[in-house]
């Protein structure tokens, strides 16, 4: 354990003194002097202090040696983990709750255009254009609030003249107190996917409304044509004209889903709020569905204990969310079943309650959570279209009224669409995604 030379130096005055000290014990026993047994109590004390001092700098120099260890250790670690960021394709640094800035990484300081920390003081408006300042601000009152971890994406403007669009994730630092101390930042840039998405966006807008046109103008000469106006017509003509027209309104509401959808997604959906009646909207949405109600001989009731229940809402917008809702309904419900609709007027909150109820089979809770999600299907069949991007801009439309939309499901093969609506919406506001 104990190799230094102080160790053997120490090793030969202990063996010394345990040698003479042994000596003079023997001398004392055959009745030698007061002096040798003084001498030898001496020599005791001599020893034991020895052997003290001896591990009082062995442990001294262990404890040493561990440090020195520990020390390397972490510097071992930081120098990884320095390694690790300054190579990570993130803007990532700490701020303090003053917003002065404390350490970043490579990217960082790449995208501060500076060389040294030492260089850059304090987050401002001297290097944040205002707009962008003033985001900063509410984003760090609200995590300072609510002490939870931030994430957005932000279009961000320098003052040095460079922009671009970040994903940010802020990180509180607490101390002691659990107070925020500071904040970590990390950004990623998204000026590629922003750009995509745009891109995606002006191409299925500018295709969608290629289509809506031609195909509008193929419904109205088939309406021209069925109701004989332009000639008779005979059984067998009509049947297949109507049948290649209710291709066409099948087509059109398609492409009024997507183009809605897309300005939903882009905030670019004013709500024109009007006074609805509830009865008359469903009947008239009800009545869309009439021949494949029909075909699977599904009876629809309605019940309401009042029968002029009205709310503040967009007609053509809440329409369109109950057609698609009701579609959905209707082509999970089993045959021969009906599907119940309940009204009821929460007088205590003000709000409306509509239940859609029908037969159908088990929705699991994982397929419940993603049917209202973009780009996800609801069928169970790979022949049997999908319905999500109808939920999903029923689920816009309804949240845009400041309304919830919910699914039950029972293993007993019975299913609810819940939806409550606010009786009164009545400024006009701008639809936000959600």
């Amino acid at each position: 354990m104990f190799k230094s030379a102080t160790f053997k130096i120490f090793l030969f005055c202990m063996v010394f003194t345990t040698i003479i000290n042994g000596i003079l014990c023997c001398a004392a026993i055959y009745g030698c002097s007061l002096f040798a047994i003084c001498f030898t109590i001496i020599c005791n004390s001599i020893n034991s202090i020895f052997i003290a001092c001896l591990f009082k700098l062995e442990y001294k120099k262990e404890n040493q040696e561990t440090e020195s260890r520990l020390k390397q250790q972490i510097e071992c670690s930081a120098m990884h983990v320095n390694t690790i960021l300054n190579n990570l394709p993130l803007i990532a640094f700490i701020i303090d709750i003053n917003y002065k800035f404390i350490t970043g990484n490579v990217e960082a300081l790449k995208f501060f255009n500076i060389t040294d920390e030492e260089q850059f003081g304090k987050l401002s408006a001297e290097i944040f254009e205002r707009e962008t300042m003033e985001l900063i601000n509410e984003e760090n009152d609200h995590i300072i609030q609510n002490k939870k971890t931030f994430v957005t994406d932000k279009y961000v403007k320098l003052k040095s003249g460079r922009q671009q669009w970040l994903r940010i994730r802020k990180v509180p630092l607490l101390n002691s107190s659990e107070n925020v101390k500071g904040f970590v930042i990390f950004g990623r840039n998204i000026d590629a996917e922003k750009a995509a998405q745009k891109q995606r966006e002006t191409y299925i807008s500018t295709l969608s409304h290629d289509l809506k046109i031609p195909t509008l103008a193929q419904i109205r000469a088939l309406e021209l044509i069925i109701s004989e106006k332009m000639g008779k017509i005979n059984d067998s003509q009509k049947e297949i004209l109507n049948l290649t027209l209710e291709s066409c309104y099948c087509m059109y509401d398609m492409l009024s889903t997507i183009l809605s959808t897309y300005k939903y997604e882009n905030n670019d959906i004013t709500l024109n709020y009007e006074k609805v009646h509830i009865m008359k909207l469903l009947d008239e949405c009800f009545r869309k569905f009439y021949k494949t109600l029909n075909h699977k001989n599904i009876r629809i009731k309605v019940q309401s204990d009042n029968k002029f229940i009205s709310l503040h809402a967009d007609r053509m917008q809440i329409k369109k969310a109950f057609e698609n809702l009701i579609n959905y309904c209707i082509s999970s419900a089993y045959e021969n079943t009906e599907i119940i609709c309940k009204i009821i007027k929460v007088t205590s909150t003000n709000n409306i309650f509509i239940s859609l109820g029908f037969e159908s089979p088990y929705i699991s809770s994982e397929t419940v959570t993603n049917m209202f999600r973009m780009y996800t299907t609801s069928a169970e069949k790979m022949d049997k279209v999908g319905s999500s991007l109808g939920l999903y801009l029923a689920k816009q439309i309804i949240n845009a009224h400041n309304g919830n939309i919910s699914v039950e499901s029972s293993e007993a093969n019975y299913n609810n669409c819940n939806i409550l609506l606010p009786c009164i919406n009545e400024c006009k506001l701008t639809a936000m995604a959600c």
